[in-house]
């Protein structure tokens, strides 16, 4: 169920007006040319301005993401953009009130529309931008006085210079938006997708058609920028419609800026200037996997076709010195694939029959990266476990040699890695032959590893693969390698643990089954 969403409390708002007005105080006696060079700098520099302007948010800096799309905002006067970000990483602040001020610093708005899921929540986001017209002296300081009449709570205010702002719930249409002359230059849909209206496409397909029907069409046709920003709970929800891409492999809308950020990115905070990895690990942990792809990385829990999620068993695994053996395979893709853009290394081990998930790497980054990942986990291994690692020939090129030998110099470490031989058959047929292994429960993945970002990513590609897919498929292509060489080292409970058993020149067990 949604969350049932209740106006505003006015004393509260009057309260809030209060902080605004003590956190932008205007400095007693100061210079014309202070001034001057203030503005000047606030009217380049986006970060400066919100921190300058806005100290009542800035306990950070801005993000890259944050001020991307504000500049490129600012410079399209057709902007039409989606910041799908993560949950807690700004999109109301930027896109409903920071955004908005800083088109009025540049003399950019004419007229403001807002939707939210409804009406109370479109009014309650519409107060805090009054109450930084209203009060935030430093702003009117800057850049002139700004509220003249009306109301956050009617969902209906005007400036001084014509600016009339508008709220409407998702349900609504716009109300005659025209401000005398003005028409409105500036829309922004925030946040209006929930639980309920995503599973119902009627619903979602009707709100759609009002967003880009009666809600673009009440903007000028002069020049209108449009701003909307949610993160993605599910494949069919309103954000992805307006995006275009509710299928793999479904084109983006024409003309869209589509700012899409992952809490992490590459291993690191897309935020960093505020969230450190442990804190966004540990918020992760405590959500669980699900909530944490729906909030953090736009993902649904989607059901494959083939590899299905009851397939999925998670579980701690036995000790790494019992493994039979340990295999390491590392796809780096090739650059210009449509489905194979990411660099891959999935790392899994067999207890006789059972398939174990240890880890992987699974992210668009530089060959050197991957290296630098594969001699940590090999350092990380137990005493007098061992590891290895494989790589497809074809991609053991230049480049590849040249990135391998760069990370081996800097962490000063042999990392060896064989290449596999192989005339290998298509890859979706590989992959698929993975799936009785799925099905009849002889594979394990590592729990340790289920809210980690590289894990869900790869877990994701697996279950995207079906007939005609237009996916990664990087992360699969390396199970299957590393599956083939675990295939090399099966034993039954007749073999004898020696040499021949093993194969390649395997590891040898003591008497306590260690390596």
């Amino acid at each position: 169920m949604s969350t049932v969403i209740t106006k505003r409390d006015y004393n509260e708002w009057q309260d809030f007006c209060k902080q605004v007005q003590s956190s932008s105080s205007v400095t007693f006696n100061e210079s014309e040319s202070v001034k001057n060079a203030r503005i000047k700098r606030a009217l380049a520099d986006y970060n400066y301005f919100v921190k300058t302007y806005f100290k009542i948010y800035a306990d950070a800096d801005c993000a890259d993401f944050h001020i991307d799309f504000a500049n490129q905002c600012l410079k399209d006067p057709d902007f039409f953009g989606v910041a799908e970000w993560p949950r807690e990483h700004a999109k109301s602040v930027h896109l409903t009130i920071i955004i908005p001020m800083w088109l009025i610093a540049h003399k950019q708005l004419t007229g403001m529309l807002l939707m939210g899921k409804n009406e109370d929540d479109a009014c309650n986001l519409l107060s805090d931008i009054q109450a930084q017209l209203v009060s935030n002296e430093l702003f009117s300081n800057d850049f002139g006085e700004q509220y003249n009449f009306g109301t956050w709570t009617e969902g209906d205010f005007t400036t001084k210079d014509g600016i009339r702002f508008l709220a409407f719930g998702r349900d609504q249409s716009p109300r005659g938006a025209r401000e005398g002359e003005k028409r409105p230059n500036y829309g922004v849909v925030d946040d209006v997708d929930d639980d309920d209206i995503v599973h119902n496409p009627k619903r979602v397909d009707k709100v759609v058609k009002k967003i880009l029907g009666a809600m673009f069409f009440a903007l000028s046709i002069k020049g209108a920028r449009f701003a909307m920003g949610g993160n993605r709970i599910h494949f069919n929800s309103i954000l992805a419609n307006i995006v275009g891409d509710t299928k793999p492999g479904a084109k983006k809308r024409d003309g869209l800026y589509h700012s899409k950020v992952k809490a992490i990115e590459n291993g690191k905070p897309a935020w960093h200037q505020r969230y450190s990895l442990t804190e966004l690990m540990r918020k992760i942990q405590k959500a669980g996997p699900v909530m944490a792809k729906q909030e953090f990385f736009h993902e649904t829990d989607i059901e494959g076709k083939i590899f299905k999620n009851k397939y999925w068993r998670w579980a701690k695994l036995p000790h790494l010195a019992k493994m039979d053996v340990i295999i390491g395979y590392f796809d780096p893709s090739f650059e210009n694939s449509q489905t194979s853009d990411f660099k891959a290394a999935s790392v899994w081990g067999q207890d006789r029959f059972k398939r174990y998930c240890i880890s992987r790497y699974t992210r668009r980054s530089e060959l050197e990266d991957v290296f630098e990942w594969m001699i940590k986990f090999e350092k990380s291994l137990p005493l007098g476990v061992g590891i290895i690692w494989y790589m497809e020939k074809q991609f053991y090129t230049r480049p590849v040699k040249k990135a391998l030998a760069r990370a081996k110099k800097k962490h000063k470490y042999p990392l060896s890695v064989l290449t596999d031989e192989r005339r290998k058959p298509g890859k979706y047929t590989r992959i698929v032959r993975m799936e009785p292994e799925y099905s009849s429960g002889n594979v394990i993945y590592n729990v340790e590893m289920e809210n980690d970002p590289d894990m869900v990513e790869g877990n994701l590609q697996l279950k995207g693969i079906e007939p005609g897919y237009n996916t990664p498929d990087d992360a699969p292509d390396a199970d299957e390698g590393a599956w083939y060489y675990l295939d090399q080292f099966v034993v039954s409970d007749d073999d004898d643990w020696g040499d021949d058993a093993l194969g390649m020149g395997g590891h040898e067990r003591d008497e306590d089954n260690h390596y």
